[in-house]
């Protein structure tokens, strides 16, 4: 009996998902990918068809995926690879994907959208800022004086 209960949970865990009634996960199809290389240069490309991100975008540009177990990663799309603080990001019908690229199942008429991040610039301090900051403290302090000697002059 637990013989039987092993072979049948271990032939449930290697079962894949599927899509419909049969075991094969179809392809989406009308996939629409668009590339935002960070400088000014956009590709996009029309009526693909994959059932994954990764597969989509690696029919038709040159990636090189990283990967991390059973999860994929993409450092580089056609050459431009991501260092440091700067990298590939991807969307899917304009939200942020936050799982694997070859975990997101695509969808018929899916948008992709890939994306040279770059690090978000600081913004330096508005000089005509400082005028403000030191009146408003200035006041702040004479108030706190005013309130202590005429305090302090009733303890007494």
């Amino acid at each position: 009996m637990l013989a039987l209960l092993l072979i049948l949970v271990t032939g449930l865990s290697n079962a894949s998902p599927a899509r419909g009634s049969s075991d094969v996960i179809l392809a989406a199809e009308g996939i629409r990918l668009t590339i935002d290389f960070g400088n000014g240069t956009i590709r996009e490309y029309d009526s693909l068809n994959g059932s994954t991100v990764l597969e989509v975008t690696k029919s038709v540009l040159d990636v090189e995926v990283q990967w991390f177990g059973s999860l994929a990663y993409i450092r580089a799309i056609e050459g431009l690879v991501g260092q440091g603080e700067y990298g590939w990001q991807f969307w899917v019908n304009g939200e942020f994907a936050s799982i694997a690229v070859n975990q997101y199942s695509l969808h018929n008429d899916d948008n992709i959208s890939w994306v040279y991040s770059t690090p978000v610039q600081q913004h330096q301090e508005d000089p005509s800022l400082v005028p403000g900051i030191i009146i408003v403290s200035a006041s702040g302090l004479g108030f706190i004086a005013i309130v202590y000697v005429s305090t302090s002059r009733r303890i007494q």
